[in-house]
């Protein structure tokens, strides 16, 4: 089964478009196992619902690997967001800054990674947190 055209990956993801849909398939190398994996995806979805990720499969090398098979929606026709413009977007959900790399917090979940890289802005200005680390405080 295909589930599209190779995109950009990263060190955690191998990223797969199709039509509207982008496909990530963790190598759980970074994630702390699949149980702090499905742990950040809830805090994740509760964050960022607009681009929430639906488990969709698992697949693997058979014996070896177990990889999950999120999808998430494809933002169209958009842009990396600026830094400015994720700090303005952070602090309307009501996070405080942590430090100059990225990194917010408020009173139950910590967030980083929110690097232009991660987080997108489509042509009538909305941002999209397309891929972010998070930790429940």
């Amino acid at each position: 089964m295909s589930l599209g055209v190779p995109g950009p990956s990263g060190n955690e993801n191998d990223l797969y478009i199709s039509n509207n849909t982008i496909y990530k398939v963790n190598n759980l190398l970074n994630s702390g196992g699949i149980l702090a994996l499905f742990d950040r995806i809830i805090g994740y979805n509760t964050l960022f619902y607009d681009t929430a990720y639906t488990f969709y499969a698992f697949t693997g090398i058979e014996g070896r690997t177990i990889m999950p098979v999120f999808t998430q929606m494809l933002v169209k026709d958009a842009v990396p967001a600026t830094i400015v413009e994720i700090e303005t977007y952070m602090a309307a959900l009501g996070f405080s800054k942590v430090n100059s790399n990225g990194r917010y917090k408020n009173s139950e979940y910590e967030v980083w990674d929110l690097l232009p890289r991660n987080v997108l802005k489509d042509t009538d200005g909305d941002i999209y947190i397309i891929d972010a680390e998070i930790r429940r405080l």
